[in-house]
């Protein structure tokens, strides 16, 4: 376990009273990334929760002001450290509860060398968008890494989080995706070696006020201890 995820970890354990109730549905802010989570970590935490799915950017701007959720996961970092400093999210309950990863689509459905961007037959690659995802950044830093973004990137079109992106590549849009790999669970992906780009940091924490505070502290260290880090690592993530 990381040091982020061991200080999470503590940082929950020392906020938590005694006695916890599960009796209130707590609501989750997530990341568009994870999606496909929501079912497996549900029950795997057994008590009852709600996922709200959107961008970062989007539940972070919601947070701002003043959205009743509990618990805010981010796929970008910067929005949960934002929060934290304007005291929307509790500063104390703030960690890295995982690491994300990009996987590579191919419409052939076939593995192809990743330089097989610049081919003819590749017309349109779906990128999310660098401004507001962090694996929009991620995909541009591993084509820039390859040598190959000049002839890529008059092929790239954008979606706005990772889930629009794949939609692009899915209704036929585009001949390759580069997004979020635990959309790509069972669709036999190229999994874009970490090293090519800066880690993808996935920051959460407890939304300041929230009416569900012991549900959303054990929730927290339920995400951070080995039950959801396992759930994580089974949609491809990292957890380090």
């Amino acid at each position: 376990m990381s040091v982020g995820l061991s200080s999470c970890l503590l940082a929950g354990l020392l906020l938590a009273p005694p006695i916890l109730s599960a009796q209130s549905t707590l609501t989750i802010a997530a990341a568009a990334d994870l999606s496909s989570l929501q079912v497996p970590l549900a029950k795997a935490y057994a008590d009852p929760v709600r996922f709200v799915i959107a961008s970062s950017a989007v539940l972070a701007q919601q947070i701002e002001n003043g959205a009743p959720y509990d618990v805010f996961l981010s796929a970008n970092a910067a929005y949960v450290d934002r929060l934290a400093s304007s005291r929307k999210l509790d500063p104390a309950s703030v960690c890295i509860y995982t690491r994300g990863r990009v996987g590579l689509l191919w419409r052939d459905g076939r593995h192809h060398p990743f330089k097989d961007l610049t081919q003819d037959w590749v017309r349109i690659v779906a990128l999310p968008n660098p401004r507001l995802a962090p694996y929009g950044v991620a995909a541009q830093q591993s084509i820039e890494h390859a040598g190959i973004w000049p002839k890529v990137q008059p092929k790239v079109v954008y979606g706005e989080n990772v889930r629009e992106t794949l939609e692009l590549f899915t209704s036929g849009n585009a001949d390759a995706v580069l997004t979020s790999n635990s959309l790509l669970r069972g669709k036999n992906p190229d999994l874009v070696p970490s090293e090519w780009h800066a880690p993808i940091v996935q920051k959460g924490g407890i939304v300041a006020g929230a009416k569900n505070l012991d549900a959303a502290q054990r929730f927290m260290n339920f995400l951070t201890g080995p039950a959801g880090q396992a759930v994580f690592a089974d949609f491809g993530f990292e957890s380090k």
